[in-house]
């Protein structure tokens, strides 16, 4: 009698949590299928509104890429994607190739070349991509190469500045150098106008490769970089990019150089952004400092100073020095920007809306330089 009393009562319990449940789900609420289909649009429209953003500005031609929003982005010449690179002891690098589309085998012969050094956690694809850099080649007929960091050598893709020694940022330094030397004698590129470019932790390797290499590279620009030469290891790094360095300037860039930057110079753009959490803006004016000492004729000539964009989202501090009536170092401070290419697409991490066009103020400031007498020979 108890037994089957028992088995009455779990059956009855059962039966109750099977009817609570029903009920449950009887009183949640549920989208219906009108809602859920508007949803549906909803993002579909996001997403093409996206892919409209994202493509080339009027004008350019777009033949034979309407299809592919995505590839639109990228330019309307020739992008190589997953490239390999080796060098002569063996040594490999990936990377990715932009031609222009005015180019052909022909015309390709003494064009400039725009080297684009990616930061953290970020790929040549998404670099090009949201610097749109790749439009200004086309407006400006110059060749772009995106090297891309091993996740074998740096498990987030950054380029090890904070380690300028020979093994290890040194050694990436110099074979950016031995891909640049192999790019310009294969596509006949002018030797005299080759520049390199980062952001981040690429502006940081962006610094070594142009000062290693001063003779070279033409001009660097650095945007979101941390100041030459403080770190000497992760801990450092990330010190550094908190702070900026406590220590005096002029001997971190000795540190890491060729001597011969300081008899040929280096002309340097730097971009940064006054809200950069990541990387302190000290760091911007430290690097001023370490470069004006290897640009500045005259040390105790004032720079020139000047607000622009005032009033909006575009607003940036411009920081000049001359040799000459040549501009030889820029600052540009940027005052609505947190740590993310200027101008660049938001669509893509590490890139903003707000700010100036940063990759327009690169091509127009590399326009003005030349490393005259520059043989670029491959090694």
């Amino acid at each position: 009698m108890a037994r089957s009393f028992s088995s009455l009562f779990f059956k009855a319990a059962k039966k109750i949590t099977r009817l609570q449940r029903a009920a449950m789900r009887l009183a949640a609420p549920k989208p219906t299928r009108k809602r859920a289909t508007s949803a549906r649009k909803t993002a579909a429209g996001s997403a093409a509104g996206r892919a409209v953003k994202t493509t080339r500005p009027a004008g350019s031609s777009g033949a034979g890429r309407a299809a592919a929003p995505e590839a639109a982005s990228l330019g309307a010449g020739r992008w190589e994607a997953s490239r390999q690179f080796t060098d002569k002891t063996g040594r490999r690098l990936a990377f990715a190739r932009y031609t222009p589309a005015s180019a052909t085998s022909a015309t390709a012969a003494g064009m400039p070349l725009v080297v684009m050094l990616h930061g953290c956690r970020q790929t040549a694809e998404a670099f090009a991509t949201g610097t749109r850099m790749n439009q200004w080649a086309d407006a400006g007929d110059f060749m772009v190469l995106y090297p891309q960091q091993s996740l074998a050598r740096q498990v987030q893709r950054c380029w090890r500045w904070f380690q300028p020694d020979d093994e290890h940022g040194g050694a990436e330094a110099d074979l950016i150098a031995a891909l640049i030397r192999s790019e310009v004698a294969r596509h006949g590129l002018d030797p005299e106008r080759i520049y390199v470019a980062g952001l981040s932790a690429g502006a940081g390797m962006a610094a070594l490769v142009a000062l290693r290499h001063p003779s070279l590279i033409a001009a660097v620009a650095m945007h979101s970089g941390p100041v030459v030469g403080d770190a000497h290891n992760a801990g450092n790094g990330l010190s550094t990019m908190r702070r900026g360095s406590i220590k005096p300037l002029a001997p971190l860039v000795e540190s890491v150089a060729d001597p011969a930057v300081f008899d040929l110079g280096m002309p340097a753009l730097i971009l940064h952004g006054q809200l950069d959490p990541a990387v302190a803006p000290r760091n911007a004016r430290q690097l001023f400092e370490q470069f004006r000492t290897l640009n500045a004729a005259d040390p105790h000539a004032l720079p020139v100073e000047r607000v622009l964009g005032l009033g909006t989202e575009k607003a940036y501090r411009r920081v000049d020095v001359l040799r000459g009536r040549k501009t030889v170092l820029r600052l540009c401070e940027i005052t609505r920007l947190e740590h993310a290419w200027s101008g660049g697409d938001p669509a893509i991490r590490y890139h903003a809306r707000s700010g100036p066009d940063a990759s327009a103020l690169v091509w127009r400031f590399f326009q003005g330089q030349r490393r005259t007498g520059a043989i670029a020979a491959a090694q």
